[in-house]
């Protein structure tokens, strides 16, 4: 070869990302078809706004809601995050989503999971109905919604026990009538898979109008960070809308503060911050459940992933047991550490979970085996103990701020 100067042109450096097994999402829209390239109740995996148009999702009327969805998820997300999309007529409710067929008995959502093959971890929903559709509003927003969240609680519920595969769900608070006082307060329900968001880029009355929520930056913020990342984290920056409004009020003029009390994700500013930023994460049930919060669901819906694929492999395998029929100590330990060493790779050195670098055996992960279980005669392993560390969040900062005091030189 020539003596001479050699450049590579360097790739990946414009805000792409790659696919992130615990954020790929789908999201379920009201629509409608566009000729063959996207049909109702069919799931597409897109991974940018490229794969979007080919379906010929544009932003026209009847599927404007969802091209915005799309569009404001990789704004967050950036190019390459697995999106899955099923739409649905738009004479179908929120709550229909969610309610099993009498024959099947199979939700409308759970089609979507299962062409996913178990892959999606959160589920969002893009509204948009017939002009015809007239909101119930019982508690502030379409009393819909509120009957949608048991559902949508009952299928995660159901589909991790039955696929191992454990998401959550966040819903608009569509058509809110502005009235913080006659809001439901999510904080006093159990429902610890489903969120609510309040809050667009665009007001009720603008052109195009809005009863909506802009839900796609909330599913976009969240794909594009690891589990225990709280979505309004604010060194993360601002979302990158640069307009947010409660109903038809700036946020910044609304009082934000109910909203939250009352444990619904909404959109904020801080003083002399530039931009807006998520409130939090919470979920539909008591701030005392564990998983109130969203960054403590991911955590653990993925310690549960990981700990299905590490003892999965344990099935039907021979072990070694003592004269009583109870497992080896041995034998114990190399499932423990299986499911320890999963978690710690992928999680604790990820710095999703929290632990003590100086102290040599601590993962941040607890497994152990049940000793005193007859193996023999149950066929049954069990684990007594399977814990993760989660890590703390800063909600509050207490600062006592005041004058240094003057001493005596005598």
């Amino acid at each position: 070869m020539l003596p001479g100067v050699e450049i590579e042109f360097q790739n990946g450096q414009l805000g792409t990302v790659t696919d992130r097994p615990d954020g790929v999402f789908g999201v379920l829209a009201s629509a409608i078809a566009v000729s063959t390239t996207f049909l109702l109740e069919k799931a597409y995996e897109v991974k940018s706004m490229l794969d979007v148009a080919a379906l010929g999702i544009l932003p026209s009327v009847g599927n404007y809601r969802l091209y915005k969805f799309c569009e404001e998820f990789y704004n967050e997300s950036g190019e390459g995050a697995s999106l899955w999309i099923m739409g649905f007529d738009n004479t179908d409710k929120v709550s229909d989503f969610f309610t099993p067929d009498v024959v099947t008995q199979k939700t409308p959502a759970e089609k979507l999971l299962d062409a996913a093959n178990g892959a999606i971890s959160g589920l969002f929903v893009s509204f948009d109905p017939a002009n015809t559709y007239v909101p119930v509003i019982t508690t502030a927003i379409d009393a819909d919604v509120i009957a949608a969240l048991p559902k949508a609680q009952l299928l995660a519920d159901n589909y991790t026990d039955k696929e191992y595969a454990p998401f959550f769900v966040y819903l608009e608070g569509y058509a809110f009538s502005g009235v913080k006082s006659d809001l439901i307060d999510l904080t006093t329900l159990e429902f610890n898979r489903v969120g609510v968001l309040l809050g667009d880029t665009i007001p009720k009355t603008g052109n195009p109008a809005s009863k909506g929520a802009a839900i796609g930056v909330l599913a976009g913020r969240l794909a594009s960070k690891a589990v225990h990342i709280n979505p309004g984290r604010v060194r993360d920056g601002a979302i990158k809308p640069t307009t947010a409004f409660i109903v038809d009020v700036p946020v910044e003029l609304y009082d934000i503060a109910s909203l939250h009390d009352k444990g619904f994700v909404s959109f904020r500013n801080h003083k002399r911050k530039t931009g807006y930023y998520l409130t939090d994460g919470p979920l539909a049930c008591e701030v005392d459940d564990d998983y109130h919060f969203i960054t403590h669901r991911r955590v653990i819906d993925k310690a549960y992933r990981l700990a299905y694929d590490a003892l999965v492999e344990f099935t039907l395998d021979d072990l070694d047991v003592n004269p009583n029929g109870t497992i080896q100590a041995l034998s114990a330990s190399v499932i423990e550490q299986a499911v320890i060493a999963k978690i710690y790779s992928e999680m604790t050195v990820e710095g999703e979970l929290s632990y003590n670098p100086s102290e040599s055996s601590d993962r941040g992960v607890i497994c152990k085996v049940d000793l005193a279980q007859n193996v023999t005669s149950t066929s049954k392993i069990k684990i007594k103990q399977l814990q993760v560390r989660s890590k703390a969040y800063a909600r509050f900062i207490d600062v006592p701020l005041g004058f240094v005091p003057i001493t005596s030189n005598n």
